[in-house]
């Protein structure tokens, strides 16, 4: 029947139509690959960033408790500094000397772990303010790149509205039973739903079409579904064809 070709056109159409807005959509979720590089710069950029962000917290967080130690070991120096004056036998001034030979030591160390520490957090400090009076100038750089996807990503966008209008008038030929067929295959068959027929065999699930089965998808007289996979066959060289070829075909 006339009926059943003109439907057949239609849906090889919606699925065409389906096709590109599948592509346009898997388009915009997947930068091209100077944007992805972009990307991936900034992102190890932030991780570098936070990477001496974090040195310098533990940094300045040892600091603190290496300032507390020094502080101790100088009020411990200068307290074995005032007994060395008092001692009255040379035991306990051996005693008061050890003593002050362990807490200048201590006290050295921890005015040099200072120190490391202070030149440390200033290196850092300083590396952390160059990249962020970078970062204004590395975005500059890269707004044309930047920019170019985002009308790229607006333009997919509108090509998928208009896309999904005009299937939707194909959608309105169609007789109910077969718009309401096509869309539940849609969906269950993860987008496509109409598949040629390739070479004695559906081009999707690679099943042989029996040849009485390819005869009747040749006269598109009625809408033919593979028996494997139930997507609906057709053969592309007589939907190209005008519907007299088709049928004597």
């Amino acid at each position: 029947m006339e009926s059943a070709r003109h439907d057949l056109v239609i849906l090889v159409n919606l699925q065409k139509i389906y096709n590109r807005i599948a592509a346009a959509i898997a388009q915009r979720q997947i930068p091209p690959q100077e944007v992805q590089q972009l990307q991936e710069e900034n992102r190890t950029r932030e991780l570098e960033l936070e990477k001496i962000e974090r040195q310098v917290a533990e940094h300045r967080e040892e600091l603190q408790e290496v300032q507390k130690k020094e502080k101790e070991w100088q009020i411990e120096l200068e307290h074995f500094q005032g007994q060395k004056a008092i001692v009255t036998n040379e035991r306990e001034f051996t005693a008061v000397i050890s003593e002050i030979d362990y807490a200048t030591k201590a006290l050295t160390e921890a005015s040099e772990r200072r120190a490391e520490l202070e030149a440390a957090i200033e290196q850092s400090t300083a590396e952390m303010e160059s990249r962020r009076q970078a970062r204004p100038e590395e975005e500059a750089a890269h707004k044309d790149v930047v920019d170019a996807w985002n009308a790229r990503k607006a333009d997919l966008l509108t090509e998928v509205h208009n896309l999904s209008i005009e299937a939707k008038k194909l959608e309105e030929e169609l007789h109910p039973k077969h718009r309401s067929n096509f869309l539940r295959l849609l969906k269950s068959k993860h987008g496509t739903a109409v598949s040629p027929v390739v070479e004695k065999s559906c081009s999707v699930c690679h099943f042989s079409v029996r040849p009485h089965l390819r005869q009747r998808v040749r006269r598109c007289e009625e809408i033919i579904t593979c028996e494997h996979c139930h997507r609906i066959l057709y053969f592309e060289e007589t939907i190209r064809a005008e519907p007299s070829e088709a049928t004597t075909g």
